[in-house]
């Protein structure tokens, strides 16, 4: 459409004007004119400059720059699905750009035309080759402070007394509790210092204890461990909040980690059904306010959950939802928790009962995101039946719209296991789905997953008991979630309790690829001091097992690393015996802060 102009808006034309003018229609001469892979001579007018020195195509370029840049929302995928970096702004420009950057939008009008002709001609004479995508780097973020959520023990969430066998001693149905605290030293410097704040109490340092810094406490409430950079790298913190209770309502092993505030959480686990009580908390260590919206997804579908929309958490402070207020009777869920305004650590607690017998409590955990494969460590089966009470069991979750196909294999230590039924499950859009893992033989494996459309999951583990005078006929039951996860090079395994409140700590490491890989095991003993690095080659497709206790006297962590390219996914499996039978919980690899800091940058 042309625009209507009065005659005052028109200048006189020049002859140098009415030479640019024409220089279009000398662009369209005849293509025979020119001898074969001659160059349009049109297109040096279109790269001449202007009396300015900028060239028009370098204006062109800037105007699409800016109108093809990423959006600033953090966290919001761009065209490729690959997300902005929040920790990262985009710097300013120079004053010497921002004033180049204005000359070369100062380009006539009639000088744009002239090179718009000129490449009209270009693109007939030279097509346009295949373009090549360049493969994206990994760039440092600057290191800063890390920041991480210890939950706190737990608690029923009806604030009710527990059932309780009047036989048993007190001491059993009390719950104990530890959170075990470090960093660990870099190559250049020593451990980070730290503090850990409760959200209900003061802050407490981290105290250098031989190599490391540590802290342990007995935790009341949720806490927050910050630690300073060490040096120019992020610190090296690990941590985990253990509790244990050998009756009542909360018998069990319950194992956390200390949690990475997201923008993003997907939790896969927990239910609604009768007896079973999953609380969502959210924990919000930021100045400002956080905004969380959750999805929850069940066997039948995406649930309703308008109580899960717009969760105002304050600055500093943590908030519960009670899903069986939001979706009842249903035995199978997994969420997605999207925060705003800040991040949030999130996480759910999860209790059954089968009438007055306990059946089982442990903390889920954040689970990888949806892909087209995931894997799921530390899963140590014990030997089941299909006729018991109670089995492990693989927990799949389609989150999209479209219909999923999926496989489940297992890495073992012999290698891949078919797992029978597991082959090819079609998985409803919106879905959850859990698939039994009864009949399997005792072992320390992963669980694979793979499918035709993005899924992700997780493992409970299952211990059934010895029935007691409670009710003779129905025997306890312990569960443990293991969620799925990335491969790492690099991380820390914590061993909270190890001879104190757990009696065994088992390392499991699995090679998701197909070549052996070497995995470094570096202990950290109960004085702090580091102990001296232990080998151990993962054959490739398989899962290995360490015992913590072995590598160094009272461990209380173990750093894991190595340079296998696909990396290696790592798990602790923290075990008890108690009277009426075996107790469990897995802690998954504590990710290194400075590796998990150096992003993609995609530059398009």
């Amino acid at each position: 459409m042309s625009e209507n102009k009065t005659p005052q808006d028109v200048p006189d034309e020049t002859p140098q004007d009415a030479d640019e003018a024409r220089a279009p229609e000398e662009a369209r001469a005849p293509e025979e004119a020119r001898a074969p892979g001659e160059r349009p001579a049109t297109d040096d007018a279109a790269h001449k400059t202007d009396e300015t020195g900028a060239e028009p195509d370098d204006a062109a370029s800037e105007v699409g720059d800016a109108a093809s840049a990423p959006s600033d929302d953090p966290g919001r995928p761009d065209g490729d699905g690959t997300a902005d970096v929040a920790e990262s702004p985009a710097p300013r420009p120079s004053r010497g750009r921002s004033v180049a950057r204005g000359i070369g939008l100062t380009v006539s009008g009639l000088a744009l035309l002239a090179a718009a002709g000129g490449a009209v001609v270009a693109a007939a004479a030279w097509p346009a080759g295949t373009a090549e995508r360049v493969a994206p780097d990994a760039v440092e973020v600057p290191a800063g402070p890390v920041t991480t959520v210890c939950a706190g023990p737990p608690a029923l969430a009806t604030g009710e007394g527990m059932s309780v066998d009047p036989e048993l001693d007190a001491a059993d149905v009390t719950p104990s509790s530890l959170t075990q605290l470090l960093t660990l030293p870099r190559e250049n410097g020593g451990a980070a210092e730290a503090t850990y704040t409760p959200i209900e109490g003061d802050a407490q340092d981290l105290a250098r204890t031989g190599q490391v810094r540590a802290l342990q406490v007995v935790p009341d409430s949720t806490g927050i461990l910050r630690a300073e950079p060490a040096g120019d790298v992020a610190a090296l913190p690990a941590g985990a909040t253990l509790t244990r209770t050998d009756a009542g309502d909360l018998r069990g092993l319950a194992a956390a980690p200390c949690l990475a505030p997201q923008s993003t959480s997907w939790l896969v686990g927990g239910g609604t059904d009768l007896g079973q009580s999953a609380q969502l908390v959210l924990t919000n260590t930021g100045d400002t306010p956080a905004t969380v919206t959750a999805t929850m997804w069940t066997t039948i579908g995406v649930a309703d959950a308008a109580r899960l929309a717009e969760i105002v958490v304050a600055p500093r402070s943590e908030t519960a939802v009670l899903l069986e207020g939001v979706a009842t009777g249903d035995p199978a869920l997994a969420l997605r928790v999207d925060a705003s305004g800040g991040q949030v650590a999130a996480r759910v607690q999860d209790t059954q009962l089968d009438g007055l017998v306990p059946a089982g409590v442990d903390v889920v955990t954040p689970a990888a995101p949806p892909a087209l494969t995931v894997t799921v460590p530390g899963v140590v089966l014990a030997e089941s039946s299909m006729d018991d009470p109670a089995s492990s069991a693989v927990r799949l979750v389609n989150p999209g719209e479209e219909t999923a196909t999926a496989t489940v294999r297992l890495l073992g230590p012999d290698g891949e296991v078919d797992v029978p039924g597991a082959e090819d499950v079609v998985l409803d859009p919106g879905a959850v789905l859990d698939l039994t893992l009864a009949g399997v033989e005792p072992g320390a494996y992963a669980v694979e997953i793979t499918a035709d459309r993005p899924v992700t999951g997780a493992v409970v583990l299952a211990r059934v008991g010895e029935p007691g005078e409670i009710d003779p006929d129905v025997a306890p039951v312990e569960r443990a979630w293991t969620p799925s996860a990335a491969p790492a090079t690099s991380g820390v395994l914590v061993t909270p309790g190890l001879g104190e409140l757990v009696d065994t700590a088992t390392l499991t490491l699995t090679n998701p690829g197909e070549e052996d890989a070497a995995a470094e095991l570096v202990p950290v003993g109960d004085g702090g001091a580091l102990g001296e690095p232990v080998t151990v080659t993962v054959p490739g497709r398989s899962t290995v097992t360490s015992d913590a206790a072995k590598l160094a006297a009272g461990a209380v962590a173990v750093q894991a690393s190595t340079e296998a390219p696909a990396g290696l996914l790592a798990a602790t499996v923290l075990t008890a015996k108690a009277a009426d039978g075996e107790l469990v919980s897995v802690l998954p690899l504590s990710p290194d802060p400075h590796t998990a800091r150096s992003v993609r940058v995609d530059v398009r």
